[in-house]
């Protein structure tokens, strides 16, 4: 977590973090009211007791997500003018990156249960390929962004050793 904090200015990534997260939190909170209403539709009476178990550990899921992306909020507050902005940065990326595991879960489960109210019996592919989505496009992609970039600093760090040899301070005689 040093190199993590040492390779970050923090005055700017904080507030771009924190913005991150709102966003997160916006979807979810929608995801999460959605679920509110299903409870109380005309057709929940019907749902069997296994769709109604897994509507409550949708429930659960998204309600935890929605607590964990919203807990960098109040870390915030609690830590505020402290001089404690690396720490509450390093806490901050954990909640976000834990709050997207969960609201990820919680999309997964929800379509798990939309698929076995509208398809019967949920084709696998259903929630398969948006796990394999959700799996490219959040852990995937970055990942190999990063790793790219990687390659390319250690290219661009070796031309420039190459292009600007160490100058010794030493003067070689020659006979």
């Amino acid at each position: 977590m040093s190199r993590f904090l040492a390779s970050h200015d923090v005055d700017r990534d904080l507030p771009e973090l924190l913005q991150e997260v709102r966003v997160a939190q916006t979807g979810g909170q929608l995801f999460f009211a959605f679920l509110f209403s299903v409870a109380f539709a005309p057709g929940f009476a019907e749902l069997s007791e296994g769709q109604r178990t897994l509507y409550g550990w949708v429930l659960f899921v998204v309600a935890t997500s929605m607590t964990v992306l919203v807990a960098p909020v109040a870390a915030h507050r609690w830590l505020f003018g402290q001089g404690l902005r690396r720490q509450l940065l390093v806490i901050t990326h954990l909640l976000a990156v834990t709050g997207l595991w969960l609201l990820a879960l919680g999309l997964l489960l929800g379509l798990t249960l939309i698929g076995s109210v509208v398809f019967p019996g949920t084709p696998p592919w259903l929630v398969g390929s948006s796990a394999v989505v959700i799996v490219l496009f959040w852990i995937v992609l970055p990942w190999a962004t990063q790793r790219t970039t990687e390659h390319w600093r250690v290219g661009e760090q070796s031309a420039q050793d190459h292009a600007n040899p160490p100058v010794s301070s030493a003067t070689e005689e020659h006979p």
